[in-house]
């Protein structure tokens, strides 16, 4: 089992890469066994409007999808492509923050799922549940 410091730099990893990731600059705020928590700051190219700034929809399910990947991807030490995004907006988002936390609710042999809240300070905006790859022996055994 990966210990927290081990998890924080697979989690840190993760989110280097893909170049998108690097733009949209969320930020780790911690990772423990089967939990990881992000922060967004958001900036103005990622709202919807100015004043008052809410964050853009599609900037939130980006925020879904990369934290419901790394609670995956950090547990099987290895990216997790994903496969299927649900989401529910609850209410507008409101700027500068928002914490996205995914929780990892099963580690299968091909298929793993992730639950994600975006929260706004203490006000839940959005839920998320994603269905991720595990490639792992598979696709090594489909490149022989």
């Amino acid at each position: 089992m990966a210990a927290h410091g081990d998890r924080m730099v697979r989690l840190r990893a993760e989110l280097e890469r893909p170049p998108f990731n690097r733009w949209l600059s969320p930020e780790p705020v911690c990772a423990g066994e089967g939990r990881i928590e992000l922060r967004l700051r958001a900036r103005p190219e990622h709202c919807h409007q100015a004043d008052p700034p809410l964050v853009h929809g599609g900037v939130i399910a980006a925020l879904i999808d990369i934290a419901g990947h790394a609670v995956v991807a950090v547990e099987q030490a290895r990216p997790a492509p994903t496969i299927a995004l649900a989401i529910d907006y609850l209410r507008p988002a409101p700027g500068p923050d928002l914490t996205a936390t995914a929780l990892l609710r099963r580690l299968g042999r091909s298929m793993s799922r992730a639950d994600v809240e975006i929260r706004a300070g203490e006000r839940l905006i959005a839920l998320g549940r994603g269905t991720f790859a595990n490639p792992g022996d598979a696709e090594r055994e489909g490149t022989r």
